[in-house]
């Protein structure tokens, strides 16, 4: 059979539309909180979601590879490769903060092709992918002209504290050359992108359930995300991302971070 890209954006709209009933059904209730090796946290419901994915991917693309956040890698170097994170954001879900969202993404010969960003609690849904555009919901995400100066520009990270102490004290600096940084927005962040709300991302110790969505949406979009090097992004980039609607501001950013 052969897959067309809308084939693979309706499997993964089709299980995020099952991922949000799960988070906003738990969102106040009661659910297990386990600490992972490295230190992060980790719900019942992160895994409740990401199983049910896996047994629908193989119902329904059983030669399908797929990398997970809860339970690693499967079939990894076939030619379609799933990328998820059932519940990025998991701090902020934990918190009853409601920026917490489902990302799925699926890559073809590791190359992103459809991504996908569930804000479950806001009803706000990004998706698209290669030759399919991008939407939020209903509405067609459409990139703005961006004539900004650098020092009007709104710059986002998930956290400080994602950066080394060498690293924090150039980033900070940068945050001070903008209009102004805005924190804590994990997922949420790249939406704000592609809806010309915000203008530059940065972040580090990202992993590939973390961007790869993103960098399907942006590269259709027509906007930039990058390492920090300024390669494109794969499963086996270092983690380090920037993000922006602007290829001049990508490149000033680039620039202000040579040699980190």
């Amino acid at each position: 059979m052969k897959l067309i890209h809308s084939d693979l954006l309706k499997f993964a709209f089709e299980f995020a539309n099952q991922s949000k009933k799960i988070l906003k059904n738990n969102y106040f209730k009661k659910f297990s909180v386990e600490e992972k090796d490295d230190g992060s946290l980790v719900t019942n419901i992160d895994k409740e979601i990401e199983e049910r994915f896996r047994e629908k991917l193989k119902k329904k693309f059983p030669q399908h590879g797929v990398i997970g956040e809860e339970f690693g890698s499967e079939k990894e170097n076939n030619e379609f490769v799933w990328i998820i994170d059932p519940l990025d954001g998991t701090h902020s879900f934990i918190a009853g903060k409601p920026l917490f969202g489902t990302l799925i993404s699926c890559t073809k010969n590791l190359k992103p092709i459809i991504g996908l960003i569930d804000i479950p609690i806001l009803n706000q849904r990004w998706f698209g992918g290669k030759k399919l555009g991008v939407k939020l919901n209903n509405q067609v995400c459409i990139k703005p002209e961006n004539k900004k100066k650098f020092n009007d520009l709104i710059m986002a990270s998930t956290s400080l504290l994602m950066f080394n102490k060498k690293t924090r004290n150039k980033i900070t600096e940068i945050y001070e050359k903008v209009r102004f940084p805005i924190f804590g927005t994990d997922c949420y962040a790249y939406g704000l992108l592609l809806s010309g709300k915000i203008d530059l991302i940065i972040e580090s110790n990202m992993k590939p359930w973390d961007y790869m969505a993103q960098a399907a949406l942006l590269e259709e979009y027509g906007g930039t995300m990058t390492d920090w090097k300024g390669d494109k992004l794969h499963v086996k980039s270092d983690g380090k991302i920037i993000a922006s609607s602007s290829l001049n501001h990508h490149k000033e950013i680039m620039r202000l971070i040579k040699n980190l």
